[in-house]
């Protein structure tokens, strides 16, 4: 279902002298960064169950308000934002949740000297992954074994297959087996009792794999969840009364994309938008084609998927290239039908707000975003772990 007109408060993505902002341009709003901070703050029963997922983000200065309000820990995909979040700020339990390998494991051993206060973590999905961590290591890492939900990309299935893993990493020298890794990110779902259902299921996995580790093996954290999952999964941990201990990763309710929107309307605000300007007008049978600078190269990532606009009625997203963004111009609000009597001639050159598809790829596309506070660009918050 399209949940794109599902926006709260509209009006407060207004931005004075927009035209003057350098298309396209990332924007984050501080009024919906505060709101979806608080939010996750609610659903999580406070940060000590949260495990903020890095990579959605990738600006430290948006850890800063999480770490006052209580944010221990964190995830990030790759050495570069684990070394992003070590220098820049106060986190010290940062888990690294991509399989090293090779020059990677030497590289997060540099990263462990380098800051030698701070706790550095690894996923790990198979054994080979383990040795190659174990014949490197000079002092005892601290692992999550990698379990696969159904995400189909790294990760060793549940119970038995998971237990046996775990027995010959035991054997192995410096690997000290913490917790659990069971990302959900990715996979689908149709609506909210579908979550619910997931959840259900999936808390009763990991509690059979968590059963057949007891005896020889304490898990001391088991992290889980998407931004669509979390609350479901948490709902359903507490109501199963499991005695592990579950935090949950989100990253994703930061800034919100449309992607989730649709799934969950409303349940967070969007954070981030581009500004992107409309180039060119040509017509079309009954309508016209609308070009802007939203491209996949330059203001949206490539699986951005067809974004809500913000700023003009009457469109339909059709299209994506390299530099350039597709709409189609009906002449009607799709919202109510209402015939409209613009002229798209006149919309050349119009700044108007993309709520991203993925705000994920989105992100890592731009340097910087600019900050708005009430109603206008404030300051520049630099993307300082897009590297890595």
């Amino acid at each position: 279902m399209n949940r794109e007109f599902s926006v709260s408060q509209i009006e407060r993505y207004g931005v004075r002298d927009l035209d003057g902002v350098e298309t396209p341009r990332l924007l984050f709003y501080q009024w919906a960064l505060d709101a979806n901070r608080e939010k996750l703050k609610a659903i999580c029963g406070g940060f000590e169950n949260l495990r903020l997922m890095f990579k959605t983000f990738k600006a430290t200065l948006l850890l800063a308000p999480y770490c006052h309000a209580g944010l221990k820990a964190v995830k990030t995909s790759c050495l570069g934002e684990a070394r992003a979040v070590a220098a820049r700020s106060n986190l010290s339990d940062i888990l690294i949740a991509f399989p090293c390998f090779g020059s990677a494991v030497d590289g997060f051993l540099a990263l462990r000297r380098e800051f030698p206060h701070k706790r550095f973590s690894l996923v790990v999905p198979n054994l080979a992954c383990a040795r190659g961590l174990s014949a490197k290591a000079d002092a005892d890492i601290p692992i999550y074994l990698d379990l696969d939900p159904g995400m189909k990309r790294t990760g060793v299935a549940f119970g038995q297959a998971a237990a046996e893993l775990a027995d010959a990493i035991a054997s192995l020298d410096h690997l000290s087996l913490h917790g659990l890794h069971v990302y959900d990110g990715n996979v689908q779902h149709h609506n909210p009792h579908a979550i619910r259902d997931y959840s259900n299921r999936l808390m009763m996995k990991i509690d059979e794999t968590v059963r057949a580790l007891h005896g020889k093996h304490t898990i001391h954290e088991v992290v889980t969840s998407s931004s669509i999952t979390m609350q479901s999964n948490l709902e359903a941990h507490r109501a199963g009364a499991y005695s592990w201990r579950l935090t949950v990763s989100p990253g994703t309710a930061v800034l919100w994309d449309s992607n989730y929107n649709d799934i969950l309307p409303k349940q967070f605000s969007y954070a981030a938008a581009v500004a992107t300007r409309i180039l060119d007008a040509r017509r079309h049978r009954d309508g016209h084609f609308l070009t802007t600078d939203c491209g996949v190269k330059f203001g949206a990532g490539a699986d951005a998927g067809p974004m809500h606009v913000l700023g003009f009625r009457g469109y339909r997203p059709f299209g994506k290239s390299e530099y350039f963004g597709m709409l189609a111009w009906l002449g009607f609000d799709r919202a109510t039908g209402e015939p409209l009597a613009d002229d798209p001639d006149e919309m050349i050159g119009r700044v108007v707000l993309v709520f991203p598809r993925h705000v994920c790829t989105t992100v890592s596309q731009y340097a910087h975003a600019l900050l708005i506070r009430d109603g206008q660009v404030s300051e520049t918050i630099p993307i300082d772990a897009r590297d890595g």
